[in-house]
């Protein structure tokens, strides 16, 4: 995207402002890298030396990461979700057999056709009385990210493990099993050409790894409709609370438009 095409979608000197101010934030200086950067490349950690003066073996060429299928319980076997994507919507807002206490239920947004689903665990604070994820503080550096991408809420499918806020306003493992157990049959029924996983909930339940350890390179999530390449980055909540970390979340981000293309 051109400065000229940039600017003619946001629309205001203000808007630009505060993505420049993002940009800023995540560490920016220069426009393009002196030396070209391949943003897909799979990491390799280093192969330790012996101790003995024996010849290294020879590097194992690197393999994408592939995240191992999480069991499934005999009770989560029977269970008979939806099979479609609007019915799995309208099961999601009004079934009773999600009975843990929770805030009002609050419905995915945006796109599936676009192609890029975003996960988060959970709405925040503010969402249930506003009626939509990521509506409070962290929504708003959510919309940054997005503006500093070229995208905006459109040009994507939002969703949250958790259908509503449990009361308490974190997941506790019990309630995690199921709201996996949800967001996998989410992802497969919206069939995104790539996902990106905020925080860390998101990350163990597709990646099996913390969202530290998993973020920086791609992964192929294996589910029953075939792999989904996955990346994963800091929850917006999080950068508000360590904002010295948004330059690695831009280089997510910057991994998943490369992903995207």
């Amino acid at each position: 995207m051109s400065d000229m095409d940039l600017g003619a979608s946001l629309g205001s000197t203000a808007e630009i402002t505060s993505l420049m101010g993002w940009w800023e934030d995540a560490g920016l200086d220069v426009l393009v890298d002196e030396a070209p950067r391949d943003w897909l490349a799979r990491v390799v950690p280093p192969v330790a030396r012996p101790v003995a003066a024996v010849a290294a073996p020879a590097p194992v060429p690197a393999q994408p990461t592939v995240a191992a299928p999480i069991p499934v319980q005999p009770a989560a076997r029977a269970a008979a979700f939806p099979d479609t994507l609007d019915g799995f919507q309208s099961w999601l807002a009004t079934s009773d057999e999600i009975t843990m206490p929770m805030s009002a239920r609050i419905a995915a947004s945006g796109d599936p056709a676009t192609g890029l689903m975003v996960l988060v665990d959970l709405p925040e604070a503010e969402d249930p009385a506003n009626g939509r994820l990521l509506s409070g503080p962290a929504g708003d550096l959510f919309d940054k990210m997005l503006g500093a991408m070229g995208r905006d809420r459109q040009s994507l499918y939002l969703s949250a493990m958790a259908p509503g806020r449990p009361s308490g306003g974190f997941v506790d493992p019990t309630q995690g099993a199921l709201f996996g157990r949800l967001a996998r049959h989410h992802v497969l029924l919206a069939q995104p050409r790539a996902l990106l996983l905020m925080g860390e909930q998101p990350s163990r339940t597709f990646l099996n790894l913390g969202f530290v350890e998993a973020r920086g390179r791609v992964h192929d999530v294996q589910l029953p409709g075939g792999a989904v390449s996955a990346v994963a980055t800091f929850h917006p909540r999080t950068l508000l609370q360590h904002p010295q970390q948004k330059r690695r979340a831009w280089e997510d981000l910057q991994l998943l438009m490369k992903l995207l293309g």
